[in-house]
């Protein structure tokens, strides 16, 4: 009778195997890298060596295995190429059906063992971001709440999936309106989960000290001593300017969201000029 001992090194050795026989059966063997080779010498290399480089194609130096991810790319095109008979060209000698099959079969076997070994060689390391599910799926872990009902995420980029897979980070765009969304949407879920704080009706009152831009800056100070709101209107301009007027005592904003009634004193002037509206365009 076998000891517990021998019997789990039977098992570790048939695991093992399992492992590495996959390997071993996706590595590249010599016979490969000579069908390859050959197949390249005899048909391809008159247009594709070195020296000529047809299409911006070169063939003579490559080879298997396959070390970078534009050996793939070409291993690819061979394929693609061979396979729709476009290769070698219908007016040169023409490989039998044999040679053509071995050559497929072995540049598929050898893109197969080439592509996670180039995937895993890339030298960036990207960045990555929670995924529109993510994001929703820590919200709930967050609040003990389920959210995915609540359409927090609805505003947000579609996203793009790789390979059916949504958190590879090179396909996952981080933008500003994005990070503007997150903070909405959490903003939105403490509200509805927590509710806004309770606050009692408040007034602000302000009379003076209405600081303006720069170009009436001086002029203002100096005749009403800030004491008016001036707005204008620069219709020339991109962005509108003297048409928003801020606050300078109230930089910090209102204490919660909400609905605020606002009541001011207003009153128009100097609308019409005796300059010539074509010139300014203001009247």
């Amino acid at each position: 009778m076998r000891s517990p001992f021998h019997r789990l090194s039977d098992l570790l050795k048939v695991v093992l195997s399992l492992v590495v026989a996959p390997q071993l059966a996706r590595a590249e063997t010599p016979t490969e890298h000579k069908v390859v080779s050959e197949f390249l010498g005899k048909y391809c290399l008159e247009c594709h060596d070195s020296d000529l480089e047809k299409g911006d194609r070169e063939f003579e130096t490559f080879k298997l295995p396959l070390g970078t991810e534009m050996d793939l790319i070409a291993a690819k095109e061979i394929i693609d190429q061979v396979t729709l008979r476009e290769m070698p060209p219908k007016k040169a000698d023409q490989p039998s059906d044999g040679e053509r099959l071995a050559l497929l079969q072995a540049l598929r076997s050898g893109v197969e063992s080439a592509r996670g070994k180039i995937a895993g060689m890339e030298a960036n390391t990207v960045m990555r971001r929670l995924s529109n599910r993510e994001y929703e799926a820590t919200l709930a872990t967050l609040f003990g709440r389920r959210v995915d009902t609540l359409g927090l995420t609805a505003d947000f980029p579609k996203e793009s999936a790789a390979e059916h897979i949504d958190t590879i980070g090179k396909s996952l765009v981080t933008s500003g309106f994005l990070l503007d969304q997150y903070f909405q949407s959490a903003n939105r879920l403490i509200e509805m989960r927590l509710g806004r704080p309770a606050m009692e009706p408040k007034s602000w009152h302000f009379t003076g000290h209405f600081r303006q831009y720069e170009e009436l800056e001086g002029p203002h100070k100096a005749v009403f001593n800030f004491k008016y709101l001036n707005l204008y209107e620069q219709p020339n301009t991109d962005t509108r300017q003297g048409g928003y007027g801020h606050i300078e005592d109230f930089l910090e904003g209102v204490p919660v969201s909400g609905l605020y009634e606002i009541q001011v004193n207003a009153q128009a002037m100097h609308r019409n000029t005796h300059y010539d509206p074509a010139i300014f365009g203001i009247d």
